[in-house]
């Protein structure tokens, strides 16, 4: 019998394992790295024990030592990291513990995506043809090998790295090097190989459970379709595709693979569902991020059941009857266009939950987080996984569509709107889904309109003024009188925001005798108003405007932002000062960091000629490869980085200055006659009305996202048209659209392994950074 388990993960996938533990008696240990010492799983743990460098999860000598350190007698690998790892396996039998999940042979055997298929289709289990790619001759696919579109993968690991669609022979070279060089680089072996594109497929998987007298459970389907870049992003089960007829097919092909590889414990084998039949992408070796969902509908604890079979109980023969959908949704820390964010995530409150990491629950919560966790820049950026369960699909959609639209998440932008969007769409609440569903519909248009935002900075102006009447009074300064008080009126009071989309909204009122007096709300009447909380009238209906202030993180700054929540939509706003402390000028043409990371290459000298969309710098941020790309023609002026330089967010990293435009008749521009890109007049204009916007594309993965070092193997790649980390599929993307002006494709660079694949598209860089001052993009 195990009594002390340590689970070499973090994030929430530690959390879940640490919630059974509990139940089961069993001590825990915690690994952390430096990187994330403050993160809830370290002090949920009995004991914890520190790892050093943020990559450390990856040191399977590490993390054997740290189970032999703390007295652990087994070890649960989570998912992603090394949870796919047959050394890793190995070295902890060799060490004397128990290790939760299949062989070390079985992992292997599963480990190479090439050998995998080969098993597979001597089994019985259909299989798309796999067409060689030779390192010594990577383009010798010919046209007739063409005809149809291929998709370039890498024969180890997952999660949408050395992932590359095709459809062109001209384009093979490139896909070739590019998806080797990222195979390389995450899982230290660049094998590939090809496979037909299957466009408009579902991607369907089967949960398995074994044990070692010969039993073998398919717990149902589950349809992972809704992909972002490759990514899993909404996963449901039963999937709304699948007849009685099929799943019968599917879980007889699941068996017959697990039996072909002598398995035992949790596992997935992944599918690709098309009007030609279902063809076998992959099986994960492992947990996934989704199992949640089969936990509610099938009402099991499968890591329990790991747990036991580890220790050698015995399945019953049968496994129990599925009741009721259940639908997750993986909450990021990305913006629209998919680019991970960092910083304090200073509230997270989902209402409704009746369970986190429970098993029964209507609204379930596995979460890595909690409010004032700091996101970094090292793992991957899932915040949690929402579930909801219902009787039906319907039921499960709707509420977990209200509980995300309702959730109070502040001081990072999150992928929040994108997944109300999905859950409410018709084609998605017809079933209409395959891994193209994101890349033909727009789902990320902010859950509060231009209205909603308009009243929501009334209600932070009013907030604003309530929490000053009231420090007044706290410190007995004319604390009686109303705010903006003079003795012979004439000015309003004024207050004025920044919006998340670049635009600036000033707030002129006034608090007279008769009520709220403010320009361009003719119609609105103040309830009441208090510093964190304000009700407003319109038009006969009253709503309620939930204000919270956080400060900046500047010298010298005041209000670093403001969220307001109320049943219009959440709203983010930037107080802008009355009395600005002086900017930093912009050097016209310069191209900012849009995050913190690392530069991997410079690909263009001083004195080069460059046009729109060139690549200038390569970016590593997230353990994801981000594209610099030229905002327009012209000259590289400077150059501020070098390789390997570790830049900050907002440090110019080159400067391009713009070929002058031609006029009509072909002579010179004459001055004055336009601005500049990138001058002062643009930088004030792009602050005040200027938008990031970004387009949205699918995304999907698994390690769930799953094999990145922190967080399930969700693809890395960057949003403009890259895979963004953690995923644990193959599956094939859906219609691809390629990287918009100003941003290149997305391309995983971590070292973790694991991720799903789903659609790849590329959002566009908005105004102020694609268009005035540089742009940034993936590598497709």
């Amino acid at each position: 019998m195990i009594g002390r388990l340590l689970v070499a993960n973090r994030g929430e996938i530690a959390r879940r394992v640490f919630r059974t533990c509990r139940e089961l008696g069993i001590e825990t240990v915690a690994v952390f790295t430096d990187a994330d010492a403050s993160a809830p799983h370290a002090a949920e743990a009995d004991q914890a024990v520190r790892l050093g460098a943020p990559l450390a999860y990856l040191d399977p000598e590490r993390i054997v030592e740290a189970a032999r350190r703390s007295g652990a007698d087994a070890v649960h690998p989570g998912y992603g990291f090394l949870s796919e790892n047959a050394g890793f396996a190995r070295a902890v039998l060799d060490a004397g513990l128990t290790w939760i999940g299949p062989s070390p042979e079985a992992v292997a055997a599963m480990g190479k995506k090439i050998e995998a298929k080969a098993l597979m289709a001597e089994a019985g289990v259909p299989v798309l043809p796999t067409i060689p790619l030779s390192p010594d001759a990577p383009t010798q696919m010919t046209e007739t090998q063409l005809t149809a579109p291929v998709l370039v993968k890498a024969s180890a690991g997952g999660g949408g790295r050395g992932m590359r669609v095709v459809r062109d022979p001209a384009d093979l070279a490139e896909a070739v090097e590019s998806a080797r060089r990222e195979a390389l680089s995450a899982f230290g072996d660049g094998t590939l190989f090809a496979e037909p594109l299957l466009e408009g497929a579902r991607h369907i998987e089967v949960q398995i459970l074994a044990d070692a007298h010969g039993t073998v459970w398919a717990l149902g389907e589950r349809e992972c379709s809704i992909q972002r870049r490759h990514q899993k992003v909404i996963e449901e089960a039963p999937s709304p595709a699948v007849t009685p007829e099929l799943r019968r097919e599917l879980s007889e092909a699941t068996i017959r693979a697990a039996r072909a590889i002598g398995y035992q414990g949790a596992g997935t084998v992944e599918f690709l569902l098309s009007d030609e039949g279902f063809f076998f992408l992959e099986m994960n070796t492992r947990l996934q991020v989704e199992h949640p969902v089969t936990e509610c509908v099938y009402g099991v604890d499968l890591v329990r059941l790991q747990i036991e079979v580890a220790e050698g109980a015995q399945l019953a023969a049968l496994p129990p009857s599925p009741v009721g959908h259940a639908i997750e949704a993986r909450l990021y820390a990305e913006d629209s266009g998919g680019r991970p964010q960092s910083g304090v995530l200073h509230r997270f409150e989902i209402p409704g939950v009746d369970g986190e990491f429970g098993l029964g629950a209507r609204l379930r919560l596995d979460s890595g987080v909690v409010s004032g966790t700091e996101i970094g820049v090292h793992y991957d950026p899932m915040l949690a996984k929402v579930v909801s369960y219902g009787r039906d699909r319907a039921e499960a959609a709707r509420r977990l569509a209200d509980a995300l639209a309702r959730a109070r998440i502040h001081g990072l932008t999150t992928n929040r709107d994108l997944l109300v969007g999905v859950l409410r769409h018709p084609d998605f609440l017809s079933g209409a889904l395959d891994t193209g569903f994101l890349d033909r519909h727009r789902t990320a248009a902010p859950l509060a309109g231009p209205e909603a935002v308009r009243l929501s900075a009334l209600a932070a102006a009013l907030a604003g003024a309530a929490a000053n009447r009231a420090a007044a009074r706290r410190h007995g300064v004319l604390g009686g009188l109303p705010s903006g008080w003079r003795n012979v009126p004439s000015q309003p009071q004024r207050a004025a925001f920044g919006t998340d989309d670049g635009g600036r909204l000033e707030v002129a009122y006034r608090l007279t005798r008769d009520g709220l007096r403010a320009e361009g709300f003719e119609d609105v009447t103040l309830v009441a108003a208090e510093p964190g909380r304000v009700v407003l009238e319109t038009a006969g209906l009253r709503r309620t405007f939930e204000v919270a202030v956080y400060p900046g993180t500047g010298p010298g700054t005041g209000a670093g932002m403001v969220h307001v929540d109320s049943p219009l939509g959440p709203v983010r706003l930037t107080p802008v000062e009355r009395l600005p402390e002086p900017a930093a000028r912009v050097t016209p043409g310069a191209l900012p960091a849009p995050m913190p990371g690392t530069v991997l290459r410079v690909e263009v000298k001083p004195g080069d000629l460059v046009e729109a969309g060139q690549p200038v710098v390569v970016l590593e941020a997230m353990k994801m490869e981000h594209l610099i790309v030229s905002p327009a023609s012209g000259t590289v002026a400077a150059l501020h980085v070098t390789p390997g330089a570790q830049v900050e967010a907002g440090l110019p990293l080159a400067v391009i200055e713009p070929t002058p435009p031609r006029a009509p008749d072909g002579g010179p521009h004459t001055e004055g006659a336009g601005t500049e890109p990138g001058t002062a007049t643009d930088a004030v204009a792009g602050a005040e009305t200027g938008a990031v916007a970004g387009a949205e594309t699918g995304p999907g993965p698994d390690a769930g996202r799953g094999e990145h070092p922190g967080a399930e193997g969700r693809p890395e790649t960057s949003p403009e048209t890259g895979a963004p980390p953690e995923t644990d599929t193959d599956g094939q993307p859906g219609t691809a659209t390629g990287p918009q002006p100003g941003l290149g494709a997305g391309v995983p660079s971590g070292t973790e392994a694991g991720a799903d694949p789903g659609t790849s598209g590329g959002p566009e860089i908005g105004r102020e950074i694609g268009g005035e001052i540089g742009g940034e993009a993936m590598r497709p």
